[in-house]
């Protein structure tokens, strides 16, 4: 390979070094502003969710159907027991339940010739499958659809059947349909539009610290990629100044 031909090839490989370095340097500076932006508009859902909270009325008393005939629309906080109208009931594992969800894989341990290490194999089984929810659910005094009802809580448990290199993994995930809590309800035209689960009656504790988890999940997923961009900004930084020299 002549000088010359070397130069051509030192000067295309730099020519992407610098393209990528762009491309990178440009998405650190994208992905900051994206994280900004997330960050303000979660911080505005969140003051918002806080200023219904705290105007909502909490129904010591009062059942939520009187609350509904007095209330066209608004929002109150019920803490209570909700219950399925019509439980669904699970083939396989028995039981009556919100909702439910039974999945079934075959787990296989296959010997990679080329790593030299075992891998598994997973195949889903969906004959073995099997998932419902009910259509309504009793909350006090008023019956609403299970399609209004938020983030309620799911239990779950897993079996393995067989041995470890050829098994049957089952993972059955429900939510029973007796369940306490507290209830942040919305009512438009006189009936519960939405109704999100709390684990505990400080609503607006809970709903805070949600806020907070969300953002910094997501801070620490953009911080992570961040690293990684600068450490190829910084890479390909070297590799330039690497290949300036090897010019002649």
């Amino acid at each position: 390979m002549t000088t010359e031909e070397k130069n051509e090839m030192y000067r295309r490989n730099q020519q992407k070094q610098i393209k990528g370095r762009k491309t990178n340097i440009i998405a650190v500076i994208v992905l900051l502003v994206a994280g900004v932006a997330i960050t303000l508009l979660l911080n505005f859902i969140s003051n918002m969710r806080q200023s219904e909270i705290a105007e909502a009325i909490v129904l010591d008393s009062m059942p939520i159907s009187e609350f509904l005939a007095q209330n066209e629309t608004g929002s109150a906080i019920y803490t209570g027991e909700i219950k399925a109208v019509n439980p669904v009931v699970s083939k396989e594992e028995g039981g009556e339940f919100i909702s439910f969800m039974r999945k079934a894989e075959r787990e296989e341990k296959i010997y990679n010739e080329k790593e030299k290490k075992y891998e598994t194999k997973t195949t889903a089984l969906p004959r073995e499958s099997e998932d419902d929810f009910c259509q309504d659910i009793e909350i006090d005094d008023v019956v609403v659809p299970y399609k209004y009802f938020h983030d309620l809580p799911s239990y779950s448990k897993t079996d393995y059947e067989g041995a470890d290199s050829n098994r049957i993994k089952t993972t059955f995930s429900y939510t029973p349909s007796h369940l306490e809590g507290t209830f942040f309800l919305k009512c438009k035209n006189g009936e519960v539009s939405s109704a999100q689960y709390y684990g505990s009656e400080d609503v607006a504790g809970e709903s805070k610290k949600g806020f907070n988890i969300a953002r910094a999940i997501i801070w620490i997923i953009i911080i992570g990629i961040e690293i990684y961009l600068i450490m190829g900004i910084v890479r390909s930084s070297k590799a330039i100044k690497n290949i300036e020299g090897k010019l002649q």
